[in-house]
């Protein structure tokens, strides 16, 4: 572009103009010049693009058919109706499917500046919706752990804002259960260990693959799905033995390195990793539904492994909300409330916000979900549910 004084825009106002137009129209406008078609890959651009977008969330929801997956689908709210959590709406509706061809819907949902990152067949795949860009990721064929026949993959995705750089972590983790053998067979395993554990990095960006980290990390552990991302570090839950025992592990986003600090005893059940007040916390809500009773335990500091404990009981007249079934944890939305879904898929759906501030519950109810997915056998679905803020990136991922 020609400075003003040739009659055309400025490139730097064009790409101001840009930033605040919806996805839709930056992703149509591409065929009408060089300029336009070049946005998705302007790192300068996209950043400024994000700086712009509504703090809205929305709900997104994969309903994944496991005998056959080109009957999943992938659903999306809008985000003048999704309301998680503090307006007075008390409804949600899915208005978009945005269904990838091919079957390619997957579980174990991670989102992040607008990148969904679910699982296939324990493979990964990111997706934009706003651009409709799927990137698989190819396998890690070096790995040592997926030589043993029970092994399990873990995805998480993360961005190191220092480079502007879009990662995936992957923790592969295989379990030896020492369950059913005779005393001679668990002695001639005594030098094998429980559980061990890999941990890879594939950087989004072109010619980007697969590499080991953390390979002097010497706890092996079993990761969980709950995690929290603050200050440049990444939080996930696991559990280091068969005797369960519950520890946080911090990967820092731009070294790759690993540390681990254990959970104060005893942990109930039901786990949560969220964000308090801009510290990790563990969230257990394990008797809950029991007698209302939730337990908060804040990391104070990490290296002297200090934690602190709040103790909360649910109003009287909210217990009726909690009762009838068990929940899953799905992180918290901006204004700290713990986002708390069914574990199972029954009508009417709904989702319930915790305010701790308060010690209130509010139930938003879900429509939009096909009706048959309700009445389908539970062993041939699965669902997983995420929100996502902000909710749209034009960025192409090069890889």
């Amino acid at each position: 572009m020609q400075d003003s004084e040739t009659g055309e825009i400025p490139e730097d106002l064009m790409i101001e103009i840009a930033a605040r137009l919806p996805a839709k129209s930056v992703m149509r406008f591409r065929c009408i010049s060089k300029f336009w078609s070049s946005l998705p890959l302007s790192t300068h651009f996209c950043n400024r693009f994000l700086t712009y977008q509504s703090q809205q969330p929305r709900f997104y929801m994969s309903l994944v058919h496991r005998l056959e997956n080109t009957k999943s689908l992938l659903l999306s709210s809008t985000p003048t109706t999704t309301c998680p959590c503090p307006c007075p709406s008390s409804s949600l509706e899915f208005h978009q499917d945005l269904t990838i061809g091919g079957g390619m819907v997957g579980n174990l949902l991670r989102v992040l500046h607008g990148f969904i990152c679910f699982t296939v067949k324990s493979e990964a795949r990111i997706y934009n919706p706003s651009t409709r860009q799927l990137v698989i990721l190819p396998c890690i064929q070096e790995s040592f752990v997926k030589g043993y026949p029970h092994y399990f993959s873990l995805y998480f995705i993360c961005h190191d804002p220092v480079s502007d750089q879009y990662k995936l972590l992957c923790v592969i983790t295989a379990l030896f259960s020492r369950q059913g053998l005779d005393e001679q067979e668990k002695e001639e395993l005594a030098s094998v260990p429980e559980t061990i554990s890999e941990h890879w990095v594939f950087v989004l960006e072109a010619g980007g693959s697969w590499k080991r980290v953390a390979e002097d990390f010497r706890t092996p552990h079993h990761p969980s799905r709950q995690q929290v991302t603050m200050n440049n570090v990444l939080y996930y839950m696991a559990f280091t033995d068969s005797s369960q025992t519950c520890v946080l592990v911090s990967f820092d986003i731009r070294s790759e390195e690993l540390s681990m600090i254990k959970l104060p005893p005893p942990p109930g059940k039901r786990l949560a990793l969220i964000n308090y007040g801009g510290k990790v916390a563990v969230f257990d809500f394990s008797l809950l539904k029991e007698n209302g009773l939730v337990d908060l335990w804040v990391v104070e500091h990490w290296r002297n492994k200090e934690w602190s404990r709040k103790t909360l009981f649910l109003q009287p007249c909210q217990m009726h909300l909690v009762t009838h079934c068990f929940f899953t944890a799905k992180g918290t939305t901006l204004k700290g409330q713990v986002l708390l879904v069914p574990q199972y898929l029954i009508p009417p759906f709904y989702f319930l916000c915790y305010d701790f501030q308060l010690n209130h519950l509010k139930k938003v109810e879900i429509s939009g979900i096909p009706d048959h997915w309700f009445t389908m056998d539970s062993f041939f679905k699965s669902f997983d549910v995420e929100f996502m803020d902000p909710t749209e990136n034009v960025k192409y991922l090069e890889s």
